[in-house]
């Protein structure tokens, strides 16, 4: 596999050159917080088989080329999801990292970046019945109980809370990756910046990158920079 090519031309890297591009114009001293999708893997044939897929042997050269392209004087600390490509994905990024000289640090699993206090098989089952899409927008509007789904604002700021402190706690010029699936992407965008689903689905190491500057969010997502007021419940003190 040429490692190079697929990273400049393939389709579903796009997002994530766009990341590393966005990484390198924010402010030195600005901690910044990227929430991306886990590298590449192959397609289910059942959607019961989802969660035991991990990444194809592209998705592990990809995500390696990601993290070596990081900015060395970056305190680099990634968090994961429980599922195996998510920390498979850490692991690979981090390692790119540590190949160009830096010191990354795998904090683990975070269990925000993958669990929403759904019941059991409650995913499987709402996208046999329609797609994700729909299912982001009925969870807004609280169609579905909280005996099956934790309420979509009381995620996005249970969410907010754990990703905000883990930034309290880190250096100045720090990077916290944190790599979680498509539907949880989506999620935060519209809960945290009021960004509705794009077009295009989130890619394979798509997502999004901010920081905070003077009570603004600086939001970079799909090849546009935003500046954002913080919803009013966002702990705004660093």
């Amino acid at each position: 596999m040429d490692v190079e090519k697929v990273w400049q031309e393939a389709e579903w890297t796009s997002q994530a050159r766009g990341i590393i591009q966005a990484i390198q114009k924010f402010p030195e001293t600005t901690k910044i917080i990227v929430l991306l999708r886990h590298s590449h893997r192959d397609e289910p044939n059942e959607l019961e088989e989802m969660y035991r897929l991990r990444l194809t042997t592209q998705g592990h050269e990809i995500a390696k080329k990601f993290g070596s392209l990081l900015p060395i004087k970056r305190h680099i600390h990634l968090f994961h999801s429980i599922v195996w490509r998510c920390q498979e994905t850490a692991e690979d990024i981090a390692a790119g990292f540590s190949e160009v000289g830096g010191f990354p640090e795998i904090k683990g699993n975070l269990l925000v970046l993958h669990h929403a206090g759904a019941a059991p098989n409650f995913f499987i089952n709402i996208f046999k019945k329609g797609p994700p899409i729909q299912f982001i927008y009925r969870w807004v509007v609280g169609y579905y109980s909280p005996e099956l789904i934790m309420p979509f604002q009381e995620y996005c700021q249970k969410a907010a809370d754990h990703i905000w402190n883990e930034t309290k706690l880190a250096p100045e010029k720090s990077l916290n990756i944190y790599i979680t699936h498509d539907l949880f992407i989506l999620a935060l965008r519209f809960g945290w910046f009021s960004l509705p689903p794009p077009n295009n689905w989130i890619p394979f190491l798509g997502g999004f990158a901010f920081g905070l500057d003077e009570n603004k969010f600086e939001l970079y997502d799909n090849n546009r920079y935003y500046k954002l007021d913080p919803p009013y419940w966002w702990k705004t003190s660093i």
